[in-house]
């Protein structure tokens, strides 16, 4: 690859160039597919989905809260303030939308008298279903309200200080939405500002500090087209877009820096740009591939998952790594081998070898002369007491780790989606609500009854230009001679809900008015039809009291329906007739009561009983009672369902709460298996790449503790302190990515101490080496990818806040703390152990399967400074004579060992392309004459190394201090 990037670097580039170019048109239309509804984006079928699609297909007339406007009054003179708003409202409404909306007065709610305090809720229905998208009406609508709040001021002084919102969900959505683009102006200009100091800090130059996040920043726009073409299919969830810049952002500069770092620190060794690039390719270019790759098996593993919200999120943040670490493989190399080492400007490789000079040898220091001098003074202490006290590192680290498991485990996760919404008006609105009525009023849960056969005729009929429903029982219904059926059975199961459970403040279930008037009747000991009348009236919900006031008042002769007199109705409750049809008060009544609020289906088939929680609706408390009722239903002989099998033939427990319950219980049981399969894969992966039996498992096992410790950390940090339920997604999103993410950093070590290996060290020597050398870069990446997550804790939304301080605590923790404290002192403890594993993988990278190196001894070092090959040979030096002189020779072989190593690994690239050229035909004569002096020139190499090793051994062998 390094010798095809090398010959076609404005070839490549240009590619990628021509890729965005046609990409960015569907990326920017990418906003228009994102979802903010999380039940519009579930997945397998369930019970509360399965509900849902029967309440949507069946009750044309249920309740629509979907926009709901709020007015907060504190006495009787703002309450009339408060109507005349909603009378203004309404005109205002009708002039504007006409018959796309209906607004209609919800009633007065108040946990003491609502005629003193309380609130006034007018809902907003929209008749035009999904063909018109009122969500994006929002902002007119709130328009509106101001209006006719100053409208109903001349009248009514008042209405201009009352304090008003709309809510509903589609409020709720419209307001995420536009949240969600303040996080990400946020969010993004500070991620990129912290990377590109970090870099300008780590590099001391302004290019190398623009470039990744550039290189990234294209990668990004492609990605965003792939986010369109998703989005298309199956939806995609709103924080994706943030997640998948951040996670490129961090993954991506990570991939480049790696490269560009190899590049320059092969530069200052004194190599060719040409090898210098070859190398940064086939070392720096392997560990970055494989770091890539186990973050797309990661994210990949979303996808196994059924609902969409995860599925997409997983399948596009793979997509979105995959094209980050294919530009970080392909144009951040084709831009080195074009613009060379003015890639560090305005600092270059000379001036670097200066700094270096001057940390070694003392003068005067500048900026980066001081950081570098700290950066090796650290790394160097790090690698003295990783191997000095790795067995310290063990045990400190297991005794971390037990209050941090005993917190994982005894903590609990919440499926409150309402607590993590971002603040904004609608959020404000949901929280006066559940404050003056019961929690549950504006997300109710609804208990779905599957009838065994139709219990009633539903109809309407015409009055005055409104449509009045009614309901005829048949025998399935309501029998009036044993007042058994459908009707009672579910009137029961309502009382005995309300009866057992306290936090249901209220439950709306079949009702009938002949049920009703008799159980009164039997009560008042009285016949009198407006006394018994009277009384019904006055326990009608202020919802449909109105209505029901209406059909009296209709049927007692009244006309002045402002005015209902329920005590003038003066005969029998079952002996009227309205407009010609055959219908009495009761079947009107009844059709209002069941069918007009959504209790009862259109075709008599179905029932959806209404339950109005105290608690919120997503509360612990709520999630509880909902499986004490899935059991109540479904569980034992004793269950509704098998009490009522007669009546009945399924249940389902539907809403917004119901469906968020069993997405959450779906994706933590689907998680189980997942979290399996990405660790086995990533244990393949790193077997296949390493060779080793152990360090895979190692790797895997120091990730998970770092999952376990953020965790805890997390749940510390939002449930103690910031008093916020940490959402169930958290964990699951975390274990995946940080797999994935923070297993970037265990390859980028552990493929370095491999190398060293390779390169002749022993374990231990290898081990230091790759901390002195690999660790500065590391921990750059692990400062960028943790910041630019925990840049995420400034969003609006609590959901983005969580996420953004989990992966960004996860990263720094893996990165900082496990790579660069805990896997080394264990790779110390186990020693050859890391690399034990098959002969055909072992031998492949110079190693027995014992772990032993096949070639020299095992010493590391940097290559003197002074250091000469003379044709290809070491000079002439005496013979080691004491410990210190040993030590000296060791670093001076195995640094020339390494060197020779990597011109022969060059050298076998380019007789392989030459070779293949050869194969194809695509060879001159001179092409001949380069292969064949390749092919002596990489035999003399060979044989120059196996001749160094075998003086060195000599003189060793033969040296004091052995």
């Amino acid at each position: 690859m390094a010798d095809v990037i090398m010959k076609h670097s404005k070839a490549v580039i240009a590619l990628w160039l021509v890729v965005l170019v046609c990409a960015l048109p569907f990326g920017i239309k990418s906003g228009d597919v994102l979802e903010y509804d999380m039940n519009s984006m579930s997945g397998s079928s369930t019970e509360a989905s399965d509900g849902q699609a029967i309440i949507d297909e069946h009750f044309s007339n249920s309740i629509d809260l979907s926009e709901i406007l709020v007015i907060s009054y504190s006495s009787s003179e703002e309450l009339a303030a408060a109507q005349a708003i909603f009378v203004e409202f309404q005109n205002l409404m009708d002039d504007k939308y006409g018959a796309k909306t209906t607004v209609s007065n919800y009633g007065t709610y108040s946990k003491g008298d609502p005629n003193v305090e309380g609130i006034l809720m007018i809902a907003i229905a929209n008749n035009e279903g999904e063909s018109w998208d009122i969500a994006h009406e929002t902002d007119n609508i709130r328009d509106l309200v101001k209006e006719a709040k100053s409208n109903a001021s001349a009248a009514y002084p008042e209405a201009a200080g009352l304090t008003t919102y709309v809510t509903g969900n589609d409020a709720i959505t419209y307001d995420t939405e536009n949240s969600s683009m303040e996080d990400v102006s946020k969010v993004d200009p500070l991620s990129i500002l912290l990377i590109f100091v970090l870099l300008g800090l780590f590099f001391y130059a302004v290019v190398t500090a623009v470039v990744p996040p550039a290189v990234v920043g294209m990668a990004y726009g492609i990605a965003l087209a792939a986010v369109y073409a998703i989005g298309c299919l199956m939806g995609v969830y709103y924080i994706t877009q943030t997640l998948i810049l951040v996670s490129m952002l961090g993954a991506g500069c990570d991939y480049a820096i790696f490269i560009i770092t190899r590049y320059r620190d092969e530069r200052k060794k004194g190599l060719s740009h040409e090898d210098a690039l070859k190398t940064a390719i086939m070392w720096g270019g392997e560990a970055v591939f494989t770091s890539g790759i186990s973050v797309i098996i990661g994210f990949a593993a979303l996808a196994l998952c059924d609902f969409a919200m995860v599925r997409t999120m997983g399948i596009i943040l793979a997509i979105g790594i995959a094209i980050a670490l294919v530009a970080a493989l392909t144009f951040i190399p084709s831009l080195l081998n074009l613009v060379k080492d003015k890639i560090f400007w305005p600092s270059n490789i000379e001036s670097y070898k200066r700094v270096e000079d001057k940390v070694q040898n003392g003068g005067k220091l500048g900026v980066h002369g001081h950081l570098s001098k700290g950066s090796k003074r650290y790394f160097a202490w790090l690698s003295r007491n990783t191997h000095k006290h790795s067995k310290l590192i063990a045990i400190a680290l297991v005794v971390l780790c037990i209050p941090g498991l005993y917190i994982f485990a005894e903590s609990e996760d919440s499926a409150d989606m309402i607590s993590v919404m971002p603040d904004s008006e609608s959020v404000d609105g949901l929280d006066l609500i559940m404050t003056q009525t019961d929690g549950g009023t504006i997300m109710p849960t609804y208990i779905v009854l599957e009838m065994n056969e139709s219990i009633a005729t539903v109809g309407s009929l015409p009055y005055g230009g409104m449509s009045i429903p009614y309901v005829i029982w048949n025998e399935h219904g309501l029998d009036p001679a044993t007042m058994t059926g459908a009707v009672p059975a579910v009137m029961k199961m309502t009382k005995d809900i309300d009866d057992e459970y306290e936090i249901v403040g209220s439950i709306s279930g079949l009702n009938s008015w002949q049920i009703m008037y008799m159980t009164v009747e039997s009560a008042l000991g009285t016949t009198d039809p407006s006394t018994i009348n009277h009384v019904l009236y006055e326990q009608m919900p202020s919802a449909v009291k109105g209505y029901v006031g209406m059909i009296l008042a209709i049927a007692s002769g009244q006309h002045d329906l402002t005015h209902i007199d329920p005590t003038a109705f003066d005969a029998s409750w079952n002996s009227y007739v309205v407009s010609g049809y055959p219908l009495t008060v009761a079947n009107i009544i009844d059709g209002i009561l069941n069918v007009g609020t959504g209790i009862l289906s259109d075709d008599g088939q179905y029932v959806s009983v209404m339950v109005i929680t105290t608690d919120k609706p997503m509360s612990a408390d709520t999630m509880d009672f909902l499986a004490e009722l899935r059991s109540d239903l479904h569980d034992g002989d004793e269950s509704y369902d098998s009490v009522y099998s007669s009546i009945w033939s399924a249940s389902y427990v539907a809403g917004s709460s119901a469906s968020i319950d069993d997405m959450s219980k779906d994706i933590e049981d689907q998680f189980s298996m997942i979290r399996i399969v990405v660790a086995i894969l990533l244990i393949v992966l790193l077997f296949f790449i390493l060779g080793s039996y152990l360090t895979p498992i190692r790797s895997i096992i120091t990730i998970l503790l770092s999952v376990f410790l953020t965790v805890a950390l997390t749940h510390v940090v939002f449930e103690g302190l910031m008093d916020t339920p940490v959402l169930f997604l958290i964990p699951i999103v975390l274990f995946v990515v940080l797999l994935g993410l923070g297993m970037d950093y265990e390859i980028f070590m552990t493929t370095k101490i491999r190398e060293n290996k390779i390169k002749g060290m022993n374990n231990d020597e290898a081990i230091d080496n790759a901390i002195k050398e690999a660790g500065p870069v590391i921990s750059l990446c692990a400062l960028l990818m943790g910041g630019t997550f925990l840049t995420l804790v400034l969003a609006n939304s609590s959901m983005l806040k969580e996420l953004g301080f989990a992966l960004g605590m996860g990263i720094l923790i893996d990165g900082l703390l496990m790579v660069g404290y805990v896997s080394p002192a264990l790779m110390h403890l186990m020693g050859d152990w890391s690399w034990k594993g098959p002969g055909f993988l072992t031998r492949r990278h110079g190693l027995n399967p014992d772990g032993s190196n096949m070639a020299v001894p095992a010493a590391c070092g940097a290559a003197p400074a002074d250091a000469e090959r003379i044709g290809g040979e070491m000079p002439v030096r005496a013979v080691p004579a004491t410990p210190e002189e040993v030590a000296k020779y060791k670093q001076e072989c195995y640094s020339e060992v390494a060197v020779r190593q990597d011109r022969i690994a060059a050298l076998n690239a380019e007789v392989k392309t030459l070779t293949d050229n050869k194969r194809i035909g695509r060879l001159d004569e001179e092409g001949e004459k380069e292969l064949e002096a390749k092919r002596s020139e990489l035999k003399a190499e060979k044989e120059s190394l196996r001749e160094f090793q075998r003086k060195s051994r000599e003189d060793l062998r033969s040296g004091k201090g052995q």
